[in-house]
């Protein structure tokens, strides 16, 4: 596999991302610079310049005497990550008020939303998983506050690895849909507190599923 894009950062970054989100790399993986650089056909600094961009996004812990890793979370921080990103959402949308390119995002979301539709009636896992992470990446986009955007966009980013097990289960995925349907009709209506309250909702849902499907999960084993 070697880069051939003229940004070897951005291009590293791209396949890296590929292996977390295709589930090649998995959370408490270790990444191997040297490793890395070698599969790449690059030198090691493009690769540790990728891996510092990851750490900042919330996809690669750095622990001491340890090297750089797929971020790994205890019950306990899901479950606090989970409830920051319904808190985080309240502000995202309510920086919605009066804003301008409000039927852009709208716009934004329908494509996205028939992306995830596709994907579901393939039974695209990855694509379904792919289009739901677009949906809520694109709405925290479109947040006015850019110091919330940043902690959004992150902890989003964490939540997405944590939970593709629960896309993996096609009734979720469904679920999902109609969630974010609901969600952009209230945004097309301009009704930004009902779009808030629904957000609120599907990413409670959303997380408290992800725990019980951990749980079974772990209980098969």
């Amino acid at each position: 596999m070697k880069v051939k894009r003229t940004s070897l950062v951005d291009q590293i970054y791209d396949l890296i991302l590929q292996k977390i989100q295709n589930r090649e790399l998995v959370p408490g993986d270790r990444l191997n610079i040297e490793e890395l650089a070698k599969t790449f056909s690059v030198s090691r600094t493009p690769v540790r310049e990728t891996i510092n961009r990851l750490i900042q996004e919330g996809f690669v812990e750095q622990k001491h005497n340890v090297g750089p890793s797929i971020i790994k979370l205890s019950e306990e921080e899901e479950a606090g990550l989970i409830e920051a990103n319904c808190y985080l959402f309240d502000i995202v949308i309510d920086t919605y008020q009066g804003l301008d390119t409000l039927k852009y995002l709208v716009e934004e979301l329908e494509d996205i939303i028939a992306e995830q539709k596709a994907a579901y009636e393939t039974d695209d896992e990855q694509g379904s998983h792919k289009a739901s992470d677009c949906f809520h990446q694109t709405m925290i986009e479109y947040c006015t506050n850019r110091t919330i955007r940043e902690c959004a966009a992150k902890t989003q980013n964490q939540i997405n690895m944590c939970t593709f097990a629960y896309q993996a289960v096609s009734e979720n995925r469904k679920q999902s849909i109609n969630d974010h349907t609901e969600i952009l009709i209230a945004l097309k209506k301009g009704n930004i507190a009902k779009a808030k309250i629904l957000m609120n909702e599907h990413n409670k849902f959303s997380g408290t599923t992800y725990m019980k499907r951990k749980l079974e999960l772990e209980q098969s084993k």
